[in-house]
């Protein structure tokens, strides 16, 4: 049996932005409110969701889009019965615990909950919901993408790499500290210059023996440069 999803689906989609509004939070204790959007697909046969997007008090939720009819499911398991907070854990994917009481507190401010007059904390299903489901759909909304695309790090991490990869690497020594390059002169002929004249040894005559030593258009033989003086 597969497990249920419990990563919920944060890919950017095209959607008709019908509404956007601040609601309340459920608990007199808790500050600040939420804020929430109304949408509607950009498809020939639209549904409804609705996406918590901001939380004045702090606090992790999922901004996932719940769809409508999907709450709606939920809901009409009590048979028009009161429900707990709890009971939206079966509309939302993300795990947070505040995505229930979001929901729910969208849901009130929408009018389609209110509280149940004779359970404390508990809430019942209210208003038409064909009806304002019909009135949403026909309003043109404002194109939009949700949730908004994040900019694309991977060409520029890509490109990082590429400038850094063409400058070499700089030596490091024991843990991490870098070495400083030093520029090293080579070091010139260190042949001791005397004014002694020597004669080449026989070897290297003999190794040298037949190699041509271009000087200009005349090419003089190793051989010849130390042929004895002829006398006249």
């Amino acid at each position: 049996m597969p497990k249920p999803k419990t990563s919920p689906d944060l890919t950017p989609k095209p959607y008709r932005l019908l509404k956007t509004d601040l609601a309340a939070k459920l608990s007199a204790r808790s500050s600040g409110g939420i804020t929430y959007v109304l949408l509607a697909d950009a498809t020939d046969a639209p549904e409804l969701h609705i996406a918590v997007t901001a939380n004045e008090g702090g606090g992790l939720w999922s901004k996932e889009v719940v769809r409508l009819d999907t709450i709606e499911t939920v809901l009409d398991a009590y048979a028009g019965q009161p429900f707990p907070t709890k009971a939206l854990r079966g509309a939302v994917v993300g795990r947070s615990s505040n995505n229930p009481p979001f929901c729910l507190a969208v849901l009130k401010d929408l009018g389609l909950v209110a509280p149940a007059p004779e359970k404390a904390h508990q809430h019942v299903k209210a208003g038409d919901w064909q009806a304002f489901r019909t009135e949403w759909l026909s309003k043109p909304g404002e194109p939009v993408i949700y949730p908004e695309p994040k900019a694309d790090g991977g060409h520029v991490a890509e490109a990082a790499n590429i400038v850094t990869s063409a400058e070499p690497a700089p030596e490091q020594t024991g843990k991490g500290k870098k070495r400083k390059k030093v520029a090293v002169e080579l070091p010139t002929d260190t042949t001791p210059v005397t004014n002694d004249v020597t004669t080449p040894e026989l070897t290297d005559i003999q190794d040298a023996e037949g190699a041509q030593i271009p000087d200009g258009d005349v090419l003089l033989s190793v051989e010849a440069e130390h042929a004895p003086p002829v006398h006249a």
